[in-house]
């Protein structure tokens, strides 16, 4: 038999849960703009930018067959294998990512696909 305690023990928890749910349903569809930072190329490696702008070229590197976007004179490293959105040279994009030093280059690294939002 169930003490009221208990009930009430497992309601709390039930409670608890449910809330951590919705928080973190919440946040998932917020997805990466609510913790992203206008790029900064004064902001420091590892911030979690975001930056808009206009395509200025598109290409891959010479070995490993990632693809290197240039977006309103800044550069996005998108590596192999992240299924990549139609782009065209002169598109309007806004890019999440993790900002980062190549070379002494700023750059911007792009976690997944959906963090490249043409239009």
């Amino acid at each position: 038999m169930v003490t009221p305690a208990e009930k009430k023990a497992v309601i709390l928890i039930v409670g608890s849960l449910l809330v951590i749910l919705i928080f973190h349903l919440a946040i998932q569809m917020a997805g990466s703009a609510l913790f992203s930072h206008p790029y900064d190329p004064a902001l420091p490696d590892g911030k979690l930018v975001v930056h808009s702008g206009t395509i200025d070229d598109i290409r891959s590197t010479w070995s490993g067959g990632h693809t290197i976007i240039i977006l309103s004179d800044v550069k996005l490293f998108v590596p192999r294998g992240i299924d990549l959105p139609p782009l065209w040279i002169g598109d309007p994009l806004t890019a999440y990512g993790i900002l980062s030093t190549f070379e002494g280059e700023k750059e911007i690294i792009i976690q997944k696909g959906s963090d490249l939002i043409p239009g």
